[in-house]
């Protein structure tokens, strides 16, 4: 009688939506990566209340946006928006004049990049973790980590066998074992190698889900100089866990409750006394709010 009850609950599971659909985008898209949210309503289910509320936005291709908010604002859930893992209640998402849902999921999401918090990361070896398709040449993949600071800028691309160095660092042998779940990587490291495979795909459009939240000073700056030398001309979505992560983004966004309560420059925002990202920023304390205002521009 179990059996029978779960094979019913297995057939009325709602099926995912398909991996492509026809016309598929163009192989080029997103080229610019311009994002246009309309009417934007999601919730978990029919029966529970709304996470996002009628959100309306644009986002101009390259712009760099950071999101922040209380826990349970929906961030997150924005996020996961973009790659369709939660479905849109109402209204819709449109990225370089394309309606995301009418993109399969296999194209949606090999077309954008996320990287989460605690990225997950397969076994086997560096160049399979970096191309999974074994599309890139040894020489790009290198590439890609010089220009993430994995290896040193002076790294010759190609190390020759004999090279002593070639063991000594597991960047500097895209044969190095790779550990299940990247267990012998440090956070930092599994997110850099997020950014270096979106450097390989060329992504126009880079979401970051509190990607730096588990990271130190050091590596934090390290990941936003990557971001601005190396993806100067995408798209980046950044849910911020520090505010200097984004407070020399181009525009901030501050959600409450599903809700854009606040979506303005930085320095604007700032320096509005009455703001809620004032409010935020203050509550760092005397030198840090300092700090904030001088990297605003203040």
């Amino acid at each position: 009688m179990v059996a029978l009850e779960r094979v019913k609950e297995f057939s009325e599971l709602k099926r995912e939506p398909p991996e492509f659909i026809e016309p598929r985008p163009p192989a080029s898209w997103p080229a610019a990566g311009a994002i246009k949210c309309e009417e934007l309503v999601i919730r978990y289910a029919p029966e529970l209340p709304n996470v996002l509320h009628t959100l309306n936005f644009e986002i101009r291709p390259g712009e760099k946006v950071g999101i922040l908010g209380r826990t349970g604002s929906g961030k997150s859930t924005l996020a996961l928006s973009f790659f369709r893992f939660v479905e849109a209640t109402e209204g819709r998402i449109i990225i370089d004049d394309i309606d995301i849902a009418k993109v399969g999921l296999t194209d949606l999401r090999s077309r954008l990049t996320i990287i989460p918090q605690d990225p997950t990361i397969l076994s086997g070896t560096l160049r399979s973790t970096l191309d999974v398709f074994d599309e890139y040449e040894d020489v790009e993949i290198f590439e890609a980590l010089r220009r993430v600071h994995l290896i040193p800028s002076s790294d010759s691309a190609v190390v020759a066998e004999e090279d002593s160095t070639v063991n000594a660092n597991i960047f500097r042998n895209l044969d190095s074992t790779v550990s299940e779940g990247g267990e012998n990587f440090s956070t930092g490291e599994k997110q850099l190698l997020c950014m270096a495979r979106a450097i390989l795909k060329r992504s126009k459009v880079l979401v970051m889900d509190e990607a730096t939240a588990s990271v130190d000073y050091a590596t934090d700056e390290l990941i936003g100089k990557t971001i601005r030398q190396e993806f100067a001309d995408s798209t980046i979505l950044t849910i911020a866990h520090r505010l200097r992560t984004v407070i020399d983004y181009d525009r901030i966004m501050l959600l409450d409750q599903g809700r854009i309560v606040e979506f303005d420059k930085p320095g604007v925002l700032l320096a509005d006394s009455t703001s809620k990202f004032h409010a935020l920023c203050k509550a760092t304390g005397k030198e840090e709010f300092a700090t904030l205002n001088k990297l605003a521009g203040l």
